[in-house]
């Protein structure tokens, strides 16, 4: 199964169709400003880190590139702008979901990982 790969641009769309008044329009506020900026300045994050932040189950967000150091020792859902190849393949033997940022956001509790 490819992964299908979202652009900066529709990330944008996504966070600027954002509801208000919706329970998660701080954390979109929060993860717009930092998809905006430059690509050299974008959170960089690796999978052993990925691995202590996430909880089982639980919906993650990472407003820039996941790489591939590390083991992953939890299946999550996962959503960022950029995935190394290697990290890719990791997350899938390992049972991770990699999700759109929109479904991301629809988690009850979705979490920034900065």
């Amino acid at each position: 199964m490819e992964i299908e790969k979202q652009s900066i641009k529709e990330w944008r769309n996504t966070l600027n169709s954002v509801d208000p008044k919706s329970k998660n329009a701080k954390i979109a506020k929060r993860i717009l400003k930092l998809a905006s900026l430059p690509r050299r300045r974008r959170v960089i994050v690796d999978l052993k880190k990925l691995s202590q932040i996430a909880n089982e189950g639980e919906s993650v967000i990472v407003p820039g590139k996941v790489l591939s150091t590390g083991p992953v020792a939890k299946k999550f859902s996962l959503s960022a702008i950029e995935y190394s190849a290697s990290a890719t393949k990791k997350l899938k033997d390992a049972g991770c979901t990699i999700v759109k940022l929109g479904d991301a956001l629809k988690a009850e509790k979705p979490k920034l990982v900065i």
